[in-house]
């Protein structure tokens, strides 16, 4: 009876010393009884995985921030501006280039060098031909205000009709001003020629 009670305390304690172990809070190391009870082995424990904190690269990705940034498609804006500055410049140098015509008293028809300056403008306008055109139509002061103004848009329509006949592609309009708005206001002829005129005018891209 006593060898019976003393194994029973041996083992009591045994269980005793484990609990003591594993309550004590032991984060490095776990205590295992053999099954025989002459030994305990004491077993390493593994330290717990550590924590992304986003301080650092990802793991399990071959690649860097800097590679896996998305990259969006190449920005258009630039090479918008450099066309719409290119044509406004093309504008420019072909509006330059465009004379008025000028027109003999009460008359719509074109002089000869009327035609000839609007066939030097064709050639310019055909470097252009996405852009539109206005053709104004004016008079001098003589006449009534009805008057020039149906004047004025014979004279603009007369304008188109030949340059349309030269093989530009550019949009037409045609408008009169009669004369409302002279160049000069001398009351002789060398300045009711200038006012009696077909100017054009380019505007925007088409």
């Amino acid at each position: 009876m006593r060898i019976e009670a003393g194994q029973s305390l041996y083992w009591i304690g045994i269980v005793g010393l484990v609990g003591m172990l594993a309550m004590g809070g032991c984060a490095k190391k776990s205590v295992v009884a053999t099954t025989s009870g002459t030994e305990v082995a004491k077993v390493e424990a593994k330290p717990p995985a550590k924590a992304e904190t986003g301080d650092g690269p990802l793991g399990g990705l071959s690649k860097s921030p800097q590679d896996e940034a998305v990259k969006g498609p190449p920005m258009m804006v630039a090479k918008a501006d450099e066309a719409e500055i290119a044509a406004r410049k093309a504008r420019e140098a072909a509006q330059k280039q465009l004379a008025d015509i000028y027109f003999a008293f009460d008359k719509w028809a074109l002089t000869t060098d009327g035609k000839k300056n609007l066939t030097q403008s064709a050639d310019a306008l055909k470097q252009v031909p996405r852009v539109k055109l206005l053709i104004e139509g004016h008079c001098d002061e003589r006449g009534s205000r009805e008057y020039n103004l149906v004047l004025g848009e014979k004279r603009a329509k007369e304008t188109e009709r030949f340059l349309l006949g030269l093989g530009i592609q550019n949009q037409v309009t045609v408008t009169s001003y009669g004369k409302e708005r002279p160049v000069c206001a001398e009351h002789d002829e060398s300045c009711y020629w200038k006012n009696r005129r077909a100017h054009l005018v380019l505007e925007d891209a088409k």
